[in-house]
């Protein structure tokens, strides 16, 4: 199968339609801008509401372990898609209009991951004894018709929002990924280099990569930090219930969740990694230059090129995230199997 660069951010774009986290076309009609608007506050209200009922259900079923740490992982869920749809559609100015080919696999390998998850939940009253999807407790009978088919839907929608919130990662990788990709295009253009004329357009186009590579930076970080965070609580809590609960069909809901957690931090480190070695490649570019027998401006570019490069770019967070990176995703896990192992020695 063929991936195009068109065909990959369609692909993209559809996969966080649910929460309007892509950025709208800049000749969008005010009236869909409208109605975009109606549908994102609607479905934030649905999801809140959702959270509300299912903290509800964690205090009714607080003495049932399993109960709770099943409602446990779907509030998480649901707080990390609203903090990504805000973010979201605080940055919503950024549109990307390529897509780096390299991760066109790992990206609908994770998104049918994410959906996979969220369905296993929403089928879940078909093989298990509960009768809606999540143990949300509402302060009325849900038992009579129309309003178990409305709550059900709800439930369902919810659920499938939060996995969709997953996918936003795949949305912030293509970002790391194409701030990767210009480097990598201006270390090409550094390389055949064969005038001052061109060395000094070169500088030029750095100074506007690193500005905009900053500003993906900024714009991307916080929400890596809330995929950290709660991605983090997600490895502990489902590889919890994959130890003890009794139930298959449970066992199979939560490993599905626990893989796409452990793949999810990957996602964007990967790109991370490579914006770092992209963004430091450049200068190693410019030393390879035959500038030794040029004139002095030459030396002098070649010099200021050299040292603006030392500096790699990396998403980071003091206090909280030193570099995302390969090196930190491995540190990360290993964090995080060490957080389950001290919770499943309390446990039992």
């Amino acid at each position: 199968m063929k991936f195009t660069h068109e065909k990959a951010l369609k692909f993209t774009k559809g996969s966080v339609a649910l929460l309007v986290a892509w950025p709208p076309p800049t000749n969008t009609s005010r009236k869909k801008l409208f109605f975009l608007d109606v549908y994102f506050s609607a479905s934030f209200l649905c999801a809140q509401t959702m959270l509300l009922l299912l903290l509800n259900g964690m205090y009714v079923h607080r003495d049932n372990f399993e109960i709770m740490m099943q409602s446990t992982c779907i509030a998480i869920a649901i707080i990390q898609m609203s903090i990504k749809m805000m973010a979201c559609r605080m940055q919503r100015s950024i549109i990307l209009e390529k897509y780096v080919k390299r991760c066109a696999i790992l990206h609908l390998f994770l998104t049918f991951g994410f959906y996979l998850a969220g369905t296993n939940i929403v089928l879940g009253p078909i093989f298990l004894s509960q009768s809606l999807p999540t143990f949300a407790v509402y302060p009325f009978d849900t038992e009579s018709h129309p309003i178990y088919e409305i709550i059900y839907f709800q439930q369902a929608f919810t659920c499938i929002q939060a996995c969709t919130g997953a996918t936003i990662d795949c949305q912030i990788a293509l970002l790391l990924w194409f701030a990767g990709a210009r480097f990598e295009m201006l270390e090409i253009e550094v390389a055949n280099t064969v005038d001052e004329y061109d060395l000094k357009r070169c500088i030029v186009k750095h100074g506007q990569i690193l500005s905009y590579a900053g500003k993906i930076v900024k714009t991307v970080r916080f929400v890596i930090l809330s995929t950290v965070c709660i991605t983090t609580i997600l490895i502990v809590f489902s590889g919890l219930l994959l130890l003890f609960s009794d139930s298959v069909t449970v066992k199979f809901q939560f490993l599905v969740l626990d893989i796409v957690a452990i793949v999810q931090l990957f996602l964007n480190s990967y790109p991370a990694e490579n914006l770092i070695e992209m963004s430091t490649a450049i200068g190693s570019a410019a030393y390879d230059l035959n500038w030794i027998d040029k004139s002095r401006k030459i030396w002098k570019n070649v010099c200021f090129l050299i040292q603006r490069s030392q500096k790699p770019i990396t998403v980071s967070i003091p206090g909280f995230i030193p570099s995302l990176s390969l090196t930190y995703y491995m540190s990360f896990l290993s964090s995080s199997f060490s957080y389950f192992t001290t919770l499943r020695a309390a446990v039992k």
